[in-house]
């Protein structure tokens, strides 16, 4: 083992434990430092396929959003448009969520137009967008950062209206070519199923996975919104880090440099968090920027994003000041950050190998367990509350399954919302907070998360018997089914 691979060993050994102990199949690991360059292939092409091969194109999810974000910093150098122009400037039949102000396209792509996360029932992406309507915002443009696929989505129309073309072949012409990365899929529907990898998620998705646990393949959906629209191989993706890092360095792309610094400034007011679990470089308050999460550390600025589709994960790291990139892309459930884990180990060790200085924090005792944690069981509550408890199902694949119970005690029960499995699904506990009297009109309404300023919502319908046979979660109905 010669080169950057060499200091790659406890990744490789990370990843046998993923396919050992987690519910991943393989994937490829991809990190450059300097002009030197590695992928590592691991396991198999979904559950019992053939082995991951380096060249292997998977979904790549949200970091789909970096790719349009560099796409709209290059239309504003290039003059074509304006990232502070009212969104309903470019598409004017929007119709905005109650209560949301006037957002930008800079709000869209810092996350901070207020909106709701999305709406996982509504396949088109117009479709989406004109779902607005039926939620709400409950803080101002600019105000807090709340990650919102659907914000992208709309970007994305955006995009497409003033290129005049299909959001994908924009992206494909202004990004994806200039940067060398011709191949990528920019457009992901049923005639390029062959060429992605199969994603991976667990059997069951109502209830825990456990080691041992059997695994299946994802279930196909098709992501064609600039949320999550894009497909390529570890080494495509780790092509663009690499611009990202050495924008100069392109040729024939003058228009780079200034786009990179634009979606690499700070401009949310808070960012995506970074994951505690694995070694990993210190870092001090993360804030997005465009399409983009920016970590400050003692070594220099990191550029990062995650991305999790319906059985796939990935992961992407810049660090510009050192000259290290790193991907990592993954057959497996895309709510969980099993990517992240591998790519912050590899750029640990990337960075310690060239600056031993540097601040790495360690692992703790077992990451992988703490991703997935055992967690108390639900119980069914008593009085009105019984009567909202129970399994609901809904035949998105985003979120398939959840289940509403009481959790705490000795007077203080509060209802709470769990998945199991879903990458739109929240990864913890959930708690819902009524926002109206008992008896009252709203008194089937919650609001999804403690925070009052979060914009989603749950209600309840539907009552039969006492109990709630239905409830609808911004915009996507969910009926009871069998308890277990």
């Amino acid at each position: 083992m010669t080169g950057i691979a060499m200091h790659l060993d406890r990744v490789e050994s990370l990843a046998d434990r993923l396919l050992a102990s987690a519910p991943v199949s393989g994937g490829v690991i991809a990190a450059s430092l300097g002009a030197e360059r590695v992928e590592l292939a691991f396991g198999s092409r979904g559950p019992g396929g053939a082995p991951v091969e380096a060249g292997d194109r998977f979904e790549i999810g949200s970091i789909s959003k970096t790719v349009a974000a560099l796409a709209a910093a290059r239309l504003e150098v290039e003059g074509i448009w304006r990232l502070d122009a009212p969104v309903r400037e470019l598409l004017p039949w929007l119709v905005l969520p109650a209560g949301a102000g006037e957002p930008t396209l800079r709000h869209l792509l810092s996350h901070t137009a207020g909106w709701i996360a999305g709406n996982s029932a509504i396949p088109g992406e117009i479709a989406q967008v004109l779902a607005l309507p039926a939620s709400r915002a409950v803080t101002a443009p600019g105000e807090r950062f709340h990650y919102s696929n659907v914000g992208f989505v709309a970007l994305g129309a955006a995009i497409a209206r003033v290129t005049g073309r299909s959001f994908a072949g924009a992206v494909r012409e202004l990004v994806l070519e200039p940067l060398g990365i011709p191949g990528a899929l920019a457009d992901i529907t049923g005639a390029e199923r062959a060429a992605l990898c199969p994603g991976t998620v667990p059997l069951r998705d109502d209830a825990p996975w456990r080691p041992g646990d059997p695994l299946a393949a994802q279930t196909w959906v098709e992501p064609a919104g600039a949320d999550g629209n894009i497909g390529a191989s570890a080494g495509e993706l780790l092509r663009f880090a690499g611009a990202l890092a050495d924008p100069a360095g392109l040729p024939g792309a003058a228009w780079l440099p200034e786009a990179v610094a634009r979606i690499a400034t700070p401009t949310a007011p808070g960012g995506e968090g970074v994951l505690g679990l694995g070694r990993r470089l210190a870092v001090g308050e993360d804030r997005y920027g465009l399409g983009v999460n920016v970590e400050p550390t003692g070594s220099g600025a990191l550029l990062t994003h995650g991305g999790g589709m319906i059985g796939y994960g990935a992961f992407m790291i810049v660090h510009a000041e050192r000259g290290i990139a790193v991907s990592v892309v993954l057959s497996a459930p895309g709510e969980r950050p099993y990517a992240e884990l591998l790519a912050r180990e590899a750029h640990a060790a990337l960075l310690s190998s060239v600056d031993p200085r540097a601040e790495i924090l360690p692992a703790v005792a077992d990451p992988l367990s703490a991703i997935l944690p055992d967690r108390p069981r639900l119980q069914p509550g008593t009085g009105e509350l019984a009567a909202l408890t129970g399994h609901f199902r809904s035949y998105t694949p985003w979120c398939p399954h959840f289940e509403v119970g009481v959790s705490g005690g000795g007077g203080a029960e509060r209802l709470t919302l769990r998945a199991y499995s879903g990458v739109e699904a929240p990864t913890e506990d959930a708690p819902l907070v009524p926002l109206g009297e008992p008896g009252g009109p709203d008194a089937l309404v919650f609001r999804v998360g403690e925070d009052p300023r979060l914009p989603e919502r749950l209600v309840f319908g539907d009552v039969v018997d006492g109990r709630a046979q239905t409830f609808d979660l911004d915009g996507c109905r969910y009926a009871r089914v069998a308890d277990r």
